[in-house]
């Protein structure tokens, strides 16, 4: 077997490799200033189209590339490590993992060990995902999307060879630019189309290890003069380390964006490609320690955070001392990992005798049958007492029927054309028609009044859309339906195409989004909104914030159950609900035709809400939205205001200027839920 030579060593490769991983660690462990570390995943795509387009073309044309060395050489360096870091999560989230989450766990390992993860998690994503023991392993998605960009590109180099012997050449340059810049464009463009497709599919990122191609390819034209060395280092640098600090989760992401840290990252390899002469690397034996272990420490950084924070009250695990904590244990386990498994891998070809490529696929095929075994047995639920299983029943599958999901609720993927309107907006001949509009805390309450309202003198209507404020003004680019849905509803108000209006939406999230001083949007947006429906003569029975947790109710409370940690301050609602909920009665206070109701105000008793409805059912199944058990105990305290709105319908619109303004609904009996924080 003929072997591709060994490759000079690039210091300021692994201090690439360092820039990445902390920025995505800083990202996922929230600390201040990697607001967009999320980009770290892009530096290391650009880095490995580099190195592996190097490592190819130096084989092919010194007549040593092998396609078995290749592969095998690939597995010893990716695959002992990873599987190590999947058997010791598993083992450790026995203990605690809710059996839904223990189950997706053992889906999201087989699909990692197929190469498929970004497959899996892209399946899996919706409006209502949480970072939950089950989604332990989502960080192995960009490890995945490695592994099918390392099958196919060897084989499409190794073609390419044959009709371009000279890669550098302007035709094949030329080309290979073309195809790059043509899919990121593809790239931006889906994102329109479907932004989590665009995340996490690898052909859409194929446009980043191409860019990595295109600096190797520079290598004959990269700058030789130190003055011009220093400017393309430091621009690429600039362009790295900006998006980590000004790039937020909700930035249009990848698409144009991405292009940012990509040809960042370019710029610096370009600059380091001459051999003498390279500028000088700061900390450099720090960075290119750090820049060894990156592979191990993405590995580890991401379970340890995840069951970490599990295992701790929130007020503990949200902390400076177990966030330091969690990054030594991180960076512990990513050496222990590095030394002994990792770097043994990749400088042998045989254990006992034996190669490395049989050994590691009957680990593989060992490990998917441990997987597809707990799959078959649903996480083994019985690990726990049926009580408490029980309270984890519901998630955002099982809630979909509730919301009308996929016809009258659409998730942010969805088009427009998937809104059913014979079945969701079609108005019901004598009756009152009432719309219920919003995101998901309205559609959370469209079960609960299809059964509160009486059928023959009412007809609910339904146009909510998932993440989609319900404001026309605000052209939201991250769905693919929002600004066609609000659009629906202004003109429908204008239209007076139903007799009153039940709005509701995640007001706390927006206004700390949106509605921030100077602009105060928000203010604007609902105003506007408002606005409309006086003008219509249309009443609006305006929701104020629901409950919301700082952390998942219903895996919390089970969680307390194992061990017995004290909770802490996880189950005290956020304070954010209850200044969102005083903005909104003073904005809702300048329309005589709008009935406000604080649903806080209404369940909740100097800031204590209710937790349970009874031992086995929470209030809310995440951390907001209601369990049709929780619902039903909400609106049965909102009963007084619900049949003040109701009977306004029946008066005619001139009649019903002030008597019911914001806030002056009937209050409700408080809360007496069987469980209540003390």
């Amino acid at each position: 077997m003929t072997r591709t030579k060994d490759l000079e060593y690039r210091p300021d490769i692994d201090w690439l490799r360092a820039v990445a991983v902390i920025s995505v660690i800083g990202f996922h462990f929230e600390l201040p200033g990697f607001g967009g570390g999320f980009v770290g995943v892009d530096i290391f795509f650009v880095i490995s189209g580099y190195v592996i387009s190097r490592l190819i073309w130096t084989g092919i044309q010194s007549n040593s590339f092998s396609f078995i060395a290749f592969y095998e050489r690939r597995a010893r360096r990716l695959l002992p490590a990873l599987y190590l870091m999947i058997v010791v999560t598993g083992i450790v989230a026995w203990f605690f993992a809710p059996p839904g989450d223990y189950r997706m766990f053992f889906g999201s390992a087989v699909s990692t060990l197929l190469f498929s993860s970004n497959i899996f998690f892209w399946s899996q994503t919706g409006y209502f995902d949480l970072p939950t023991i089950g989604k332990v392993l989502i960080h192995t998605w960009s490890l995945s999307v490695e592994e099918q960009f390392y099958f196919l590109f060897p084989v499409v180099t190794w073609l390419w060879s044959r009709l371009f012997p000279d890669p550098t050449s302007k035709l094949s340059l030329g080309l290979v630019v073309t195809g790059t810049v043509a899919l990121c464009v593809l790239d931006e463009l889906w994102i329109k189309q479907s932004p989590s497709a665009a995340f996490y599919i690898a052909p859409l990122r194929a446009w980043e290890f191409l860019i990595g191609s295109i600096a190797f390819f520079l290598h004959r034209w990269s700058p030789v003069r130190s003055e011009a060395r220093l400017i393309l280092a430091t621009a690429g640098m600039g362009s790295m380390l900006i998006p980590v600090v000004i790039f937020r989760a909700e930035t249009r992401f990848p698409g144009l964006h991405a292009l940012i840290p990509c040809l960042g990252t370019a710029f610096y390899i370009v600059a380091f490609n001459q051999e003498q002469g390279r500028p000088r690397l700061p900390f450099r034996e720090t960075g290119a320690f750090l820049g060894r272990l990156s592979y191990s420490l993405y590995l580890w950084h991401w379970p340890v955070f995840v069951l970490g924070r599990a295992a701790l009250p929130l007020d503990v695990a949200t902390s400076a001392f177990a966030t330091a904590g969690l990054l030594l244990c991180s960076l512990l386990l990513a050496y222990l990992s590095y030394v002994i498994v990792e770097r043994p891998a990749r400088a042998r070809t045989e254990w006992v005798g034996v190669r490395g490529s049989p050994v590691i696929a009957g680990i593989a095929v060992v490990l998917i049958a441990v997987g597809v075994h707990g799959i078959a047995h649903d996480g083994y639920a019985d690990r726990f007492p049926q009580s408490q299983a029980r309270m984890l029943r519901y998630d955002s599958r099982t809630m979909e029927p509730f919301y009308r999901a996929h016809s009258c609720f659409l998730q942010p993927d969805e088009p427009p054309s998937a809104y059913d309107f014979d079945a969701c907006l079609k108005p019901a001949a004598n009756k009152r028609n009432i719309l219920l509009a919003g995101d998901s805390l309205a559609a959370h309450y469209a079960w609960g009044l299809r059964s509160y309202l009486s059928s023959d003198a009412y007809h609910l209507l339904q146009l909510t859309s998932a993440a989609c404020p319900p404001f026309v003004e605000l052209k939201l680019s991250t769905s693919r339906n929002c600004n066609d849905v609000n659009q629906l509803l202004r003109d429908q108000i204008r239209a007076h195409g139903f007799d009153g209006v039940v709005l509701s939406g995640n007001w706390r999230a927006y206004l700390e989004t949106y509605g921030q001083p100077p602009a105060r949007r928000v203010d604007r947006y609902l105003n506007a909104l408002l606005a409309a429906a006086q003008e219509a003569g249309v009443p609006v029975l305006l929701l104020g914030p629901s409950i919301e947790f700082p952390a998942p109710l219903a895996s919390t409370l089970f969680n307390h159950e194992q061990t017995h940690v004290p909770i802490g301050n996880s189950l005290l609602p956020r304070e954010g609900a209850f200044k969102a909920d005083d903005r909104l009665k003073e904005i809702a206070s300048a329309y005589p035709l709008v009935q406000y109701v604080s649903i806080l105000d209404t369940i909740c008793s100097k800031r204590r809400c209710p937790l349970t409805i009874d031992a086995e059912t929470p209030i809310v199944w995440d951390t907001i939205h209601f369990t049709p058990e929780g619902l039903r105990f909400v609106l049965s305290q909102l009963a007084p205001q619900l049949d003040a709105f109701l009977r306004r319908l029946e008066q005619p619109a001139e009649t019903g200027t002030h008597e019911l303004m914001a806030g002056d609904g009937p209050t409700a009996t408080r809360n007496v839920a069987p469980s209540q924080v003390q």
